[in-house]
């Protein structure tokens, strides 16, 4: 975990499975649940014009889906393009 400034911290996790068998990520959480919106975006190298990730916008609700209420709170989440490849 690092902190980026007053109101933004960074930190790296591995994703948690819904199911165990299928590929669904579990956001949930004790208090809410974060949910995706918007479409997957991607993230260059900016020397080489090469896909090296995806971000996804996460908006985090309070309660249970799906009559959560909605908060101020937003997450970026980052991933790998090539998960096999040591990140740099």
């Amino acid at each position: 975990v690092a902190k980026l400034n007053a109101n933004e911290w960074y930190f790296f996790s591995f994703r948690d499975r819904k199911y165990a068998t299928g590929f669904r990520t579990n956001r949930a959480t004790t208090s809410g649940y974060w949910k995706a919106t918007g479409k997957d975006r991607m993230v260059m190298d900016s020397r080489t014009q090469e896909v090296v990730g995806m971000r996804k916008t996460l908006v985090f609700y309070m309660n249970r889906a799906p009559n959560g209420i909605k908060t101020g709170w937003i997450m970026h989440e980052f991933r790998l393009e090539t998960p096999h490849m040591p990140p740099k």
